[in-house]
């Protein structure tokens, strides 16, 4: 979805945008040395309103130029894959490490230390993910696939559910 020439430029760009909606809204987790991030959407939160999208298009479309629209398509595609799940959840929008962090840990410290607080509030959490790599990494944290749905453009998409944890 992101031209292979300045990907990594470009990826700073989409995620800025993202982040800069995110950060205000409080649930943006970073460890102490900032290596590992997660971005999360509260219960009934998760679709990015209008003016947020309009807002971000300028660096979206500096990132990926003429694939801007097959980048929406991916997110209207996205957004219509979450609008199925259950109502009351957390939404898990990304996690991601610094390359030379992978790895290491921070990724589940983070993880963990946010499935705890939903667990204690007994609220289950939703993701996608479009790397097959990936989807090992949250069955071990108590995620379940629970589906593979066709996609139009781009990568394949898995979706993901956790209940939460009872002690």
């Amino acid at each position: 979805m992101v031209p292979a020439r300045g990907r990594h430029e470009r990826l700073e760009r989409i995620f800025g945008a993202l982040l800069r909606y995110a950060i205000p809204r409080g649930h943006v987790y970073t460890t102490a040395d900032r290596q590992a991030v997660t971005m999360w959407a509260p219960p009934h939160e998760w679709k990015l309103p209008t003016p947020a999208v309009v807002r971000a298009a300028g660096p979206l479309l500096r990132a990926t130029g003429t694939r801007l629209p097959r980048l929406l398509g991916r997110m209207g595609e996205i957004d219509r894959l979450h609008e199925g799940q259950p109502a009351e959840h957390w939404y898990l929008e990304f996690i991601g490490t610094a390359d030379a962090a992978r790895g290491t840990g921070l990724g589940s410290l983070l993880l963990t230390d946010a499935l705890a607080r939903f667990d204690a509030a007994g609220l289950p959490v939703y993701l996608e993910s479009s790397n097959e790599r990936n989807l090992g990494f949250y069955r071990r944290h108590g995620f379940t696939v629970t589906g593979q749905p066709p996609m139009r453009s781009g990568p394949p998409q898995w979706t993901l559910w956790r209940d939460p944890a009872t002690a």
